[in-house]
Order: structure tokens, then C-alpha cells, then sequence
């Protein structure tokens, strides 16, 4: 994912991607606001949005402070790294990039409260202002850890498919993704629940796929996000257009199905992939676990890249 670049103005959020145009301020209160979060509300802006929740940042404005503001709408914590930049008649007082866990909502779409991300000063209160917001997110809590699961194999009993891509691939399993697993299934497989588990996100709006570094963007793949009991989350990803089957705040069975496997976002060839994991502490990477799949009754074992898993649950 890349960092994301937004402008808020005093008077309200521009159209994207223009550049921000000056705003007069609001009328001045006499003192900045005891609580930074009975401000009022001057400029507000959407990110990372898909079906499950959105990030809201807002501008707050009293006196001569001016106040950035986050909210979470996932059902699921969110690290989110931060940093306000090309400030206007603005000082900072207090750290003007940063990283946060944004707790999670009590539902999807729901709001988990505000978070004071930082505090600035106007210079000249009689004129107007203006900053741009960068954000990188993440889904997850960063202390979760996975505890013993088996896993069952994501797809139909009777089918059997090979592990394109294991653990420490050398064509993208490195870094967040280190721990996934790419079943080199067709477009159009059935994708089940590997394990038990509330969907929290999930992405059926891309189309098309490449291995340029914009493909990398969530917003260019279809996904299911679960969150297991433990705090991790189970990742499915590549999904086809329009494939997803569940929706956010649907607790699901091992077993159940969620989607049908496709080729979108950062990929070359159909495929599913699927991983356990949680976001890094930094906001811009994954931490992902080693798991093992149920690969017989009473066996199981580490994928293993090019060997073929018949699925028999």
C-alpha cells in the first residue's frame, strides 16, 4: 500500500485530487476548547474505505487551536501511521506524525470514538489556514498472537490443489507477507473459512490485476477479512469481482463458504491466497504466523510449496 495524500481546509474537505484552497476560519471563541473534542468540526476526510467500516480524519477547529482527529468504523482494531505536513499559518504543539491503534468498533460501520492524533496553533487567528494528512493503515491489533489452530484447507471436500507459492516465496512471500500461502486454483473456485470467525472487512469492487507496484493497494484487490477468536485475522485475497458471499459482522464456521477465487490486485495468474495475521506495529506492514493445515484426520502440516493438498473436511 502506498501512503495516501489528503487535504483538509478549515471551511471543509476539497474535491479530491485538487490542490486545497485557503479557508476562512470560523468565528473566533475567546479560549481554545477545554476538550479538544467539543470543538466544532470545520473539515472532515474519508480513507480507507470498504464494506465493513471506513477511517475518518477531522479538523476541529476553536480559538486560535486546531485539532486532528481520528475515528475507526471497523469492527476490528486498525494501526494507522500518521503525519500532517505542508502546514499554513499552523505551528504543531504537540507531535506532528505518529503512529496509533484505533480501537475497534463495537459493529461494523459503527464509530469507536474519537482519537486526538495532534494539536496545532494558528499563527495569525484572524486568517485562514490549511495541512494535508498522510495515512497508511492496517487491519489488526499488534499484540495479537495466534494461539495452536489446525486449519482446514480453503476450499470444497473432493478438490485438490497444489501450493503455488509457500512460506518465504521468492516471488512476494517476503516482508508482511511472509507466512501466506498461494493455492493455484481458477477463477471461480469456492473459498471456505479455514477457521471459525466474525468477517470484519471485505472488497468485491476490483477489477484486473498486474505486479506493478500499485497493484499493491488494497483498493485493487477483492478480499475477506476474519477476525479468529484469538485477535488474529484470517486474509483471503485475489477474489473475483463481485465474488464476495459475506458481509461484514457475519460470524462464520470452519467450513462455511466466503467468496470464489479470481486474479485481482497484485498478482499473475488465478490464484487464492491466504494468510494469518495481524498489522505490524509501524502501521505500513502485516505480521503474519506460521500455521498448519489439516491435511488428513488427526494429520497436519506446514503447506509446502509445490506439493498438492486434496481437501477432505
Amino acid at each position: 500500500m502506498r501512503w495516501l495524500v489528503v487535504f483538509l481546509i478549515a471551511c471543509g474537505p476539497p474535491p479530491r485530487p485538487s490542490p486545497p484552497a485557503l479557508a476562512e476560519p470560523p468565528p473566533l471563541e475567546p479560549t481554545p476548547a477545554e476538550d479538544p473534542m467539543q470543538a466544532p468540526v470545520v473539515g472532515r476526510m474519508i480513507d480507507f474505505a470498504f464494506d465493513g467500516g471506513r477511517v475518518e480524519i477531522e479538523t476541529r477547529h476553536a480559538g486560535d487551536r486546531v485539532y486532528v482527529v481520528a475515528h475507526n468504523h471497523y469492527a476490528v482494531p486498525l494501526v494507522v501511521a500518521w503525519q500532517l505536513d505542508n502546514l499554513e499559518n499552523l505551528e504543531p504543539l504537540a507531535p506532528a506524525s505518529g503512529v496509533v491503534v484505533l480501537p475497534a468498533a463495537a459493529a461494523p460501520n459503527a464509530d469507536a470514538g474519537p482519537v486526538l492524533l495532534s494539536t496545532l496553533q494558528m499563527i495569525d487567528p484572524t486568517a485562514a489556514f490549511r495541512h494535508a494528512t498522510f495515512l497508511h493503515e492496517r487491519f489488526g491489533d499488534p499484540a495479537a498472537r495466534p494461539r495452536p489452530y489446525i486449519y482446514r484447507l480453503p476450499y470444497r471436500a473432493g478438490e485438490t490443489w497444489s501450493v503455488l507459492q509457500g512460506f518465504h516465496g521468492a516471488f512476494s512471500h517476503r516482508g508482511s507477507d511472509e507466512y501466506a500461502i498461494d493455492f493455484d486454483c481458477p477463477v471461480a473456485t469456492h473459498v471456505l473459512a479455514a477457521r471459525p470467525g466474525v468477517v470484519v472487512a471485505a472488497n468485491a469492487a476490483a477489477q484486473g490485476a498486474g505486479t506493478t507496484p500499485e497493484f499493491l493497494d488494497y483498493r485493487r484487490t477483492n478480499f475477506v477479512i476474519v477476525l479468529h477468536d484469538d485477535g488474529t485475522l484470517g486474509e483471503y485475497m485475489h477474489l473475483s469481482p463481485s465474488g464476495v458471499e459475506v458481509e461484514p459482522g457475519q460470524r462464520v464456521k470452519r467450513g462455511d463458504e466466503l467468496a470464489l477465487s479470481g486474479n485481482t490486485g497484485f498478482s499473475s495468474t488465478p490464484h487464492l491466497h491466504f494468510m494469518v495475521m495481524t498489522a505490524a506495529e509501524d502501521g505500513r506492514t502485516a505480521l503474519s504466523f506460521p500455521f498448519r493445515v489439516a491435511v488428513a484426520p488427526g494429520r497436519s502440516e506446514e503447506p509446502v510449496q509445490g506439493r498438492a493438498y486434496p481437501s477432505w473436511e
